[in-house]
């Protein structure tokens, strides 16, 4: 499967976010987070969900199981089922690129 990035949709993921499924697959999809400077990723954490994160552009204050650290460009993150993370965009047009398994069936539902 092939994905072209101009035929995929942003759609709001609260205040200053917006997310684009790039590519679900069976078991696992790639999904982009584009962020204003300050935009927040709500702590929360999944029942069902792996978490691996790339911080593509920009900076954030990230937290993964109570550990707070500023990532930037080129820094990965891994959240684990039921560990709490969420993160705050520190610059304008910050972009978190996620791989979720298994897929999330609630941000397919939205496209």
């Amino acid at each position: 499967m092939i994905a072209n990035y101009g035929q995929t949709k942003a759609v709001p993921a609260g205040e200053k976010c917006q997310r684009r499924v790039l590519i679900p697959g069976p078991e696992m999809m790639l999904v982009e987070f584009r962020f204003q400077k300050g935009g927040i990723g709500t702590p929360h954490k999944h029942e069902a969900h792996e978490q691996v994160g790339y911080i593509a552009k920009g900076s954030f204050e990230l937290t993964v199981d109570g550990r707070v650290q500023v990532v930037r460009t080129g820094d990965t993150y891994y959240a684990a089922k039921n560990v709490l993370h969420g993160v705050v965009a520190l610059e304008e047009d910050s972009v978190i690129i996620d791989t979720f398994t298994p897929p999330r069936a609630d941000f397919l539902a939205a496209e």
